[in-house]
């Protein structure tokens, strides 16, 4: 019987832009309803009742005008809907609703319609745009104060004076406002407010009118994009008062009478209606106050508005930018704070120091105040503590798909495997116990270990292979990663969650960058490929330091900010052909619980402390899916792409990994000439020498890319960022050469070439190091070179297309 109601629901236009999956949770609430002839589905004046789609059927909409006679003012077919205005407007049913056809019904009861609008906002704001134009036609019907509280309901639908938090900043500001208010709390003619998008105009005209009007008084809300279209025949001209006194009750202004008219953007009424507003403004200049709204700067305004309608307009106030008045950002982040811990019975969070230092460096020119308000809302809803910091700050544009991709939960086989989660969870089991008993072999039994070569294949298989696969696959081996599994396992039962220090997140890279070379020095310096126990202690070493930091900090704090081996893979991946990525849109107009940060019940958030929509790059995404169970809007997407391509649409990259770019590059200088000296060298001279140049590379190579890229955390992706992310292919190619000599019986392997001569046969070999040596370069150099100009062509568009515009 769901799967009748789904089909039915499918064909209602209402409903075509759900999924099947939405489509069939929407169907569980529908209960189906049957009426005979001349039946009544709704009465006028009814206090309770549903909202109704006719299936079958025909059915008249009746209003009782005066006396008992009823008047036929509409007929509904199959896919009609109706009873949704009264849900909205909370009030009793204005017509009654009669059967002229034997009718079937899908009906839905008024908290589980509330539920659904809640579930798809986009729902709302079509009921909306419905109600509008169902209230044009009605004014030949009813009668005008009917007629005016109906329209009257339907227009304060689009308030949002809940959203206001009422604040302005600091006392100046504050003090500014409030003297404006004052002003025109007994004003002498209409009030034109200028400003940026999101400074709040809104906001602005809410409070002039509680000052002038109340709070009961009608505040009326119309946007001059849709004017002409909606409300240009509501407006009464003095010529046409005498015409169109049988419909009175049309009048834009008789509909705000008594209170305020708040016309967003007016500038983009078409100038003719302009024209015409403005003359019903002058007759009817006592109706009502009127507050225009526009995105301009005052001296423009006579260049946008005709003079007519300027003139109607006696005040004028500009609201200026947020970043124009820093210093009120504090105060109003932290006022939003505590209002909504208020509202949520929430400790109030405080904002640390590097957080107001990123709120600072922002500009704002998305939406100003209203960006900031969207910023600290999802950082109060995210936040685990009752300190907020960087982390939790998100900022600037959603990302973006950049060309085609593969998304591969297309597949529902693959979507199940994820979103189910268990095989990657025995995986991750079975891997973890691998290591536990290499590392007990290595340590108790190493000749077992030697003489099965399972030491042989960690350092001359496993170490390559993760140069070779991260460029291709991303972080997939940080998906079954051991040392995360037995951290994880650990985390769950002794938790400290402290506080990540700024320190440790502002300068991440540094670390990461130290561990890398530390290790590294002492695996060549120890021969460690050559001495299992002292394998072993290296991989406790590292297990202990990721345990003791899971245990005091939140997630996986040792992955993403410590960690030297993600730290070199998350590098690789970044421009690997596997991401997951998130439909920003449905993430912004859907989601209001962010479960891909916070988790759910059963499955935890992102251990990267990531928020999907702002993902767009794969430096600290660890594959590990679980945003794929957890999201559920299915917005997540695990896509396949074109190798290389994110490196050229960097923005909100971890832009200090430039230095462990420059480290990974400087340091294959002594590795590669240090190499075939090792066994010409006393082992003293070597190590001293080798240590000398090592260290002194990485350093330097370090520095040296800092200086060229001039990394900012906190601001997008430059030029020169892009630039050093760009010579990836080249490093991870250097690492592979160095690795490759490594691999088990590859200095005995060779590739012959022979060819016949007069003289007879001729062969000669190519040693396999050699072979795999050129191939590294070359597609190192390839790539790099590739990247660099794809780099350079996109900014230059970019360039261009900003000019243009």
């Amino acid at each position: 019987m769901i799967d009748d109601k789904a089909y039915s629901l499918s064909n209602i236009e209402l409903f075509s832009d759900l999924s099947s999956a939405e489509l069939a949770e929407l169907a569980s609430d529908f209960q189906w309803q049957s009426y005979d002839l001349g039946s009544e589905i709704i009465k006028q004046g009814q206090e309770e009742h549903s909202f109704y789609i006719l299936i079958k059927g025909k059915a008249d909409v009746m209003v009782q005008k005066e006396g008992p006679r009823l008047w036929r003012v509409n007929s509904l077919d199959p896919g009609d809907t109706f009873g949704e205005f009264s849900l909205l407007n909370g009030k009793a049913a204005c017509n009654t609703i009669i059967c002229q056809e034997n009718c079937q019904v899908l009906a839905l009861d008024a908290e589980s319609f509330a539920r659904m609008l809640l579930r798809w906002p986009k729902l709302y704001q079509t009921f909306i745009g419905r109600l509008s134009q169902d209230l044009n036609e009605a004014n030949l019907i009813l009668s005008e104060a009917k007629y005016k509280e109906i329209l009257r309901s339907a227009l304060q639908l689009t308030q949002y004076k809940d959203k206001f938090y009422g604040l302005w900043g600091g006392a100046r500001t504050t003090g500014e406002v409030e003297r404006k208010l004052e002003e025109l709390a007994q004003p002498k003619g209409h009030l034109l407010l200028t400003g940026e998008r999101g400074t709040g105009r809104q906001m602005m005209a809410w409070y002039v009118h509680q000052r002038q009007s109340g709070n009961e008084a009608p505040f009326v809300v119309v946007d001059g994009r849709r004017f002409d279209q909606q409300w240009r025949d509501l407006i009464v001209e003095p010529a046409g008062q005498e015409m169109s006194s049988g419909f009175h009750n049309s009048n834009l202004f008789d509909i705000a009478e008594g209170g305020t008219l708040f016309i967003r953007e007016i500038n983009l009424i078409s100038p003719h209606t302009q024209l015409k507003l403005a003359r019903a403004m002058n007759f009817q200049k006592n109706k009502c106050f009127v507050i225009g709204s526009l995105n301009a700067e005052p001296d423009d305004l006579e260049r946008i508005i005709i003079p007519e309608l300027r003139k109607c307009f006696a005040h004028t106030y500009e609201i200026t930018p947020l970043r124009q008045r820093k210093r009120d950002i504090p105060i109003l982040a932290q006022g939003f704070l505590e209002k909504l811990a208020q509202k949520n019975h929430r400790n109030v969070p405080t904002l640390n120091q590097e957080a107001i230092q990123l709120l600072l460096s922002h500009h704002y020119q998305q939406g100003n105040v209203s960006e900031l308000i969207q910023v600290i809302e999802r950082a109060f809803y995210i936040a685990e503590q009752d300190v907020i910091g960087l982390e939790q700050i998100f900022f600037g544009p959603t990302s973006e798909q950049n060309g085609h991709t593969i998304n591969l939960l297309a597949w529902p086989k693959l979507k199940s495997l994820l979103k189910n989660g268990t095989f990657i969870g025995w995986l991750r089991r079975v891997i973890a116990i691998l290591f536990i008993t290499l590392v007990l072999l290595l340590l108790f039994t190493p000749e077992i270990a030697v003489s099965t070569k399972i030491f042989a294949l960690v350092w001359g298989l496993w170490w390559p292979a993760l140069a070779l696969i991260s460029p291709f696959l991303g972080r997939l081996w940080c998906t079954v990663c051991p040392f995360s599994t037995i951290m994880d396992f650990v985390q769950k039962r002794v938790h400290k969650n402290r506080g990540i220090p700024e320190s440790i997140i502002k300068y991440d890279y540094l670390l990461v960058s130290f561990l890398f070379l530390i290790i590294f020095w002492i695996e060549v310096i120890t021969d460690m490929r050559f001495h299992p126990s002292y394998t072993a202690i290296l991989l406790i070493s590292i297990q202990v330091s990721a345990i003791f930091i899971a245990v005091l900090y939140p997630r996986h704090t040792w992955c993403r900010h410590f960690c030297p081996l993600g730290g070199f893979i998350g590098t690789a991946s970044v421009g690997s052909m596997l991401e997951v990525r998130a439909d920003a849109s449905v993430c912004l107009n859907k989601c209001t619980t962010f479960e891909c940060y916070v988790g759910t019940g059963n499955v935890p958030g992102c251990p990267m402390s990531q928020h999907l929509p702002f993902l767009d790059n794969n430096l600290d995404c660890k594959l590990c899916f679980n945003c794929v169970r957890n999201c559920p809007n299915g917005s997540v997407q695990v896509n396949l792409r074109l190798v290389g391509r994110e490196v050229w649409h960097l923005v909100r990259v971890n832009q200090g990994f430039v230095v462990f770019i420059g480290v990974m590059l400087g340091i294959l200088v002594p590795l590669n000439y240090f190499a075939p000296q090792q066994k010409i060298w006393t082992s003293t001279s070597w190590k001293v020498w080798f240590s000398l140049y090592y260290w002194g590379a990485g350093l330097t190579g370090g520095m040296f890319a800092w200086m060229i890229a001039k990394p900012f955390k906190t601001k997008a992706a430059s030029l020169r960022v892009k630039l050093v992310f760009a010579f990836t292919p080249l490093v991870l190619a250097g690492h592979i050469m160095y690795q490759v000599a490594f691999i088990p019986g590859i200095r005995s392997l060779l590739f012959g070439v022979g060819y016949e001569t007069q003289s007879g046969l001729l062969s000669f070999y190519i040693p396999a190091t050699v072979l795999a040596h050129g191939i590294a370069t070359t597609f190192g150099l390839v790539l790099t070179g590739i990247t660099i100009a794809l780099v350079l062509l996109h900014t230059k568009e970019k360039r261009t297309a900003r000019l243009k515009s």
